[in-house]
């Protein structure tokens, strides 16, 4: 045992006069319990004056077991190098000697260890001696009870590969000194933690960033709680963060059961901001860092919730602003679902902060999923089971079904779940009393239409799945909450035709819903008293909602483009609402598909395929230049660099610098051309050589395309020049032509020796290495590529007939090649080579460059260099140099702002800044650019150009809100109002303000489209509200649906509320009171009723 024990663990190190044995993750915690309790530490020794029991640190549960220090002999004080073993006026000491033996003893310790767990376990057999059955490379019974040598000791805190940030720990590991780190927890939980939630309690213990991505209902929630708990127990703060305000409210109500102090800050709520937990938007959090907030100072954790978030393609980019702008002293937590770069994103943080962060993944969901196509005839089969394995047959079955087998389908469906279901005619009434009958509710029904939830829904209008009690739930639930709003608003259609629906268990949930509405629905469907949810893809976002069963009632969505297949993360993160734990062994999807089954691979991609990657979604804004130019703590630029965009150029930085660094010093070694002929032009010389061969490559690659041309051109007997790393510029002759994967090359004899060989050098056409045909010579057949060709030329010389016809070359054809192509050679030295006249080409492109090589060949000669004797040596000189400066440019380039992609439109966005009069020509933030960063609701420049055109003095508060929803209101699909009076003028403007702005970004070489983005379907609706029409009156005025307006008028608010700090800027009184007017005039009734999670 303590021979294959050795033998496993002999490429651990030990310092055995330190014992600097470290477990996987180094940290500073364990290494002061070696450095305060072990320096000079012994196994300690049994002596006249003193007793001391010999430590154990086991390496299987990563616990340090306490000295114990019995009491020494009163009457026995030795000396020791004139040290007392003794404290005077003290009974009792220490010995302390160096230690003897540590590595045998802990792995003699282990092997008993191991050696007991076994013989529980009926191991039965001897471990230790090698047997036929366990060679080398295959995990013995020991092996398998222990960690790998890497995950058990690390002897470093540095990176264990160089340019690192980020690291991918085991997730279904806990940490040796786990129990150590996490002696007294910040927060008890009334369950045993997962491995993978330890491992994120204990680096959030040791102060370490981490990066949860876990499968939906894992409990990542969990780490964020600790991290809470942690804050409040250092007397810091926690902000936690999340995508929307809704997702906000929901957390503030889950926290604020668990802890006593949390506040929420959102864009028309503030409450406890002072508390030791503080929930909000990302955007909310942007905001306080551009301001410099004093509240950032005290903050030691930040959590952002639903990372995967960074993809949205509109608000992505604030995420990457919050975490570039995050102060140092902040600890990030990430969660996320799974997403397959975890570690590119993790290790691009890391690399922004400076400061490494650790990636825990699940490897598995807790609950697993089975899932199903739920076909015609009211079939149900399952094609992947809970291991996520396709299983084809019950895919054919399907098929079969489809296509109406019905013998086939009269046998017993894969997974038992349509045994004794009867066909009927409505599907949705179908789908929910099987589910019903199979115990399978509650069930989420994802629709992709607003529409289409109410529609199916209404589909199921006979059905009542509550019971008496649970009826009496509802009713008492919906009461309370409607309560809060006015008499009129508790009777608007919207709320009535949701009391009926969820008095018998079936709701809908979708953007289109009122706030209030919305809310019930989660917070009955979480209390497991909506049965049926018809809903939108929006509700998969969020806050642990899961059900037993999901279904897609299609896979096909419009992205706003056009219909496509969901994405697997799409699917994934839908489909993961399936399979409450602790209630479920498995989660059920079905996917109807009535009409056609989706395609095999089509549900394998969707259904097995990895989530999309986390991509960046920064650009560039007016208002993050501003910002950025305002406060000058960041650079535009820095910004630029530090985005996740830029994150592969930046991990190549270090090696970039040690690169530079090297090609600097070569540069200065490498030999300087002294030549007073060839210095006059050599540059030039080498240059036009260049553009000769560059222009030659393109046109032969084209010929050789064409195969009209590449017949002539692989002519056999032409004679052609080519130019690699092992010959240079030497002659060879076609022999034919052949097809490769990258396409066709020719098939060529060479004649060469060592006066032909030398460094691959672009040499000119017209410098020819002719083999010294005085030595002897070597016969070899190669491949050349279009990108070996110098020359081709006019020459022939005569081959066999048969040559191109046969796979293999014969020796007498090779033969008489030679002696033909040797008579070549020896005349060939003496004349001049003529180039093949090149056909003319249907194409311009090669037309071009046919005529510029043409000119520039007639030039060659005319070069004062061609006259050195010396000429091909210095030309080698001159392009090593040539490379090494070339190469150094490059490296500058890299390491400099320059090579930012971002910066031109940098540079573009901040001249036409400067040219509107709001940073000057020293890019300072004039009056106009401190007024547009106030605004982030609306289009910063539009509506700063308003502001200082006065273009609102003449309205009123009503007419000027009404105007500014036509730059909040977002859905595309929205009747045309019918504007008159002021609210057409003040929207003529609104357009014509901003053509002339997109005008003005074109002329800078930026993309217009401002006209485009302006929404005036809610003109008339905000304008009535605010003029005090009830709300039932309003929602006639328009297609749109009630919580879409309500989303707009709550946002106007807040535009309000931005338009007044720039009033404020400007000294605008008046404009000032009127915001204020029109804020009071739309914050009313419905809109603006309280929160049921607040």
């Amino acid at each position: 045992m303590e021979e294959h024990l050795k033998k496993r663990f002999s490429d651990c190190t030990y310092d055995e006069a330190t014992v600097d044995v470290l477990p996987i993750i180094p940290g500073k915690d364990i290494e002061m319990i070696w450095n305060e309790k072990l320096n000079d530490w012994p196994p300690y020794k049994s002596t006249e004056s003193c007793m001391v029991l010999e430590p154990l640190f086991d390496l299987l549960t990563g616990e340090l077991y306490d000295f114990n220090v019995e009491v020494a002999d009163e009457k026995v004080v030795k000396e020791e190098d004139g040290f007392l073993t003794v404290p005077p006026g003290l009974p009792r000491g220490m010995m302390f000697e160096k230690p003897v033996g540590f590595r045998d003893h802990v792995i003699t310790s282990l092997a008993k260890t191991i050696g007991e767990k076994l013989a529980l376990e009926g191991a039965g057999e001897e471990i230790g001696e090698e047997t036929s059955s366990n060679v080398e490379g295959t995990p013995s019974a020991v092996d398998e009870l222990l960690p790998t040598v890497t995950e058990l000791f690390t002897r470093t805190k540095r990176p264990k590969t160089e340019g690192m940030w980020a690291y991918a720990l085991n997730a279904s590991h806990v940490p040796l000194d786990y129990e150590s780190v996490v002696a007294e927890p910040a927060f008890s939980f009334p369950f045993e933690l997962d491995a993978f939630q330890k491992q994120a309690v204990y680096h959030l213990e040791r102060g370490e960033s981490v990066f949860v991505a876990a499968h939906t209902s894992a409990g990542k929630t969990v780490v964020a709680e600790y991290a809470i708990a942690l804050a409040r127990r250092h007397m810091t703060k926690a902000i936690y963060t999340s995508p929307i305000k809704a997702l906000s409210n929901q957390k503030f109500r889950d926290f604020r059961e668990t802890f006593d102090e949390v506040g929420l800050l959102t864009g028309d709520v503030q409450i406890n901001a002072e508390a030791s937990c503080v929930i909000m938007t990302t955007e909310i959090l942007r905001s306080m860092l551009y301001r410099g907030a004093d509240m950032i100072s005290d903050v030691e954790f930040v959590i952002f919730d639903e990372v995967h978030y960074v993809n949205d393609q509109e608000r992505g980019v604030v995420w990457e602003e919050v975490i570039i702008m995050l102060p140092p002293h902040v600890t990030i937590i990430m969660l996320s679902a799974t997403i397959p770069n975890t570690l590119e994103f993790a290790d691009w943080v890391g690399r922004t902060r400076k400061k490494e962060i650790f990636v825990i993944s699940t490897l598995k969901r807790p609950v697993p999923l089975e899932h199903y196509l739920y076909v015609d005839k009211g079939e149900v089969v399952k094609v992947v089971d809970q291991t996520r394995t396709f299983l084809e047959p019950g895919y054919k079955k399907a098929l079969q079904v489809q296509k109406g087998d019905k013998k086939l389908a009269s046998g017993a469906s894969h997974g038992g779940l349509n045994r004794g279901f009867k066909q009927e005619k409505n599907l949705w009434t179908d789908i929910v009393y099987m589910l019903k009958k199979k115990t399978l509710l509650p069930a989420v029904m994802f629709t992709f239409s607003k529409r289409k939830c109410e529609e199916n829904a209404d589909g199921i209008i006979n059905l009542d799945l509550h019971s008496a009690s649970e009826k009496s739930a509802v009713h008492v639930f919906l009461e309370g909450s409607v309560n809060k709003l006015k008499a009129e608003d508790r009777t608007l259609p919207q709320i009535s035709r949701m009391r009926e629906m969820l008095s018998r268990g079936i709701a809908v949930h979708h953007s289109g819903l009122l706030p209030i509405i919305k809310e019930a629905v989660e917070i009955l469907f979480s209390r497991g008293l909506v049965k049926v949810l018809f809903a939108t893809e929006t509700f998969a976002m969020g806050v642990n909602m899961p059900a037993r069963t999901v279904v897609f009632s299609s896979i096909r969505k419009h992205d706003g483009t056009g219909f496509r297949t969901l994405l697997p993360g799409e699917y994934t993160q839908m489909a993961g609402r399936a399979g409450r734990r602790g209630l479920d062994e498995t989660g059920t999807v079905i996917i109807t598909c009535p009409e056609e089954v989706p395609g095999e691979a089509t549900l394998r991609t969707m259904i097995l395929g990895q989530p999309t990657k986390l991509t960046s979604q920064f650009r560039l804004t007016y208002s993050m230049l501003l910002n950025l130019l305002r406060v000058e703590a960041l650079r535009v630029e820095e910004m630029i660099k530090r985005s996740f965009s830029e994150n592969t150029n930046q991990r190549e930085l270090p090696q970039d610098e040690k690169q530079l660094a090297e090609s600097e010093k070569l540069l200065e070694k490498a030999e300087n051309l002294n030549c007073r002929i060839c210095e006059a032009d050599m540059s030039e010389f080498y240059s036009t050589s260049m553009t000769i061969l560059d222009n030659g490559r393109f046109i032969f690659e084209k010929m050789l395309m064409d195969v009209k041309m590449s017949n002539r051109l692989a002519e056999p007997g032409r004679i052609i020049v080519v130019n690699n790393g092992l010959l240079r510029n030497i002659p060879v002759v076609v022999l034919r032509l052949i097809p490769t994967r990258n396409g066709l090359s020719l098939s060529c004899l060479a004649l060469w020796n060592e006066t032909c060989m030398g460094e691959l050098l672009p040499l000119p056409t017209n410098m020819i290495t002719w083999p010294d045909t005085a030595r002897p010579l070597q016969r070899d057949t190669f491949q050349f590529g279009p990108c070996e060709m110098v020359m081709i030329t006019s020459s022939k010389i005569k081959v066999p007939s048969d040559l191109g016809n046969t796979s293999q070359y014969r020796a007498k054809d090779l033969d008489e090649i030679q002696d033909y192509f040797m008579e070549w050679l020896k005349q060939g030295k003496s004349r001049e080579l003529e180039e093949l006249e090149i056909p003319h080409f249907k194409s311009i492109d090669v037309d071009e460059r046919k005529l510029i090589r043409s000119e520039l060949l007639k030039t060659l000669p005319l070069f004062s260099c061609r006259k050195c004797p010396e000429l091909m040596d210095h030309y080698e000189i001159y392009h090593r140099r040539r490379l090494l400066t070339e190469r150094l440019a490059e490296l500058q380039f890299r390491l400099s702002d320059n090579s930012l992609a971002l910066l031109p439109e940098y540079h573009a966005r901040l001249a036409l800044l400067k040219t509107l009069g709001y940073v000057d020509q020293a890019g300072n933030v004039q009056l106009k650019g401190r007024v547009a960063c106030e605004l982030n609701t609306v289009d910063e420049l539009i509506t700063t150009e308003l502001l200082f055109d006065n273009a609102f003095s003449a309205l009123q508060p009503a007419e000027i809100v009404a105007l500014l929803s036509a730059m909040v209101f977002q859905d595309r699909h929205a009747s045309e109002p019918k504007l008159g009076g002021a609210l057409l003028d003040g929207y003529t403007r609104l357009q014509t303000m901003a053509i002339r702005l997109s005008t003005q970004q074109m002329e800078h070489g930026l993309p217009g489209g401002l006209v485009e983005k302006l929404r005036p379907g809610l003109i008339e609706v905000v304008y009535q509200w605010a003029l005090g029409i009830r709300f039932t009156a309003i929602t006639e005025l328009t297609d749109v649906l009630e919580g879409s307006i309500v989303r707009c008028i709550v946002r106007l608010d807040e535009t309000c509320r931005e338009i007044r700090g720039a009033a404020r800027i400007m000294g605008d009184t008046l404009l000032y009171k009127k915001m204020e007017e029109a804020s009071m005039l739309i914050k009313r009734d419905i809109c603006f009723a309280s929160s049921l999670y607040i």
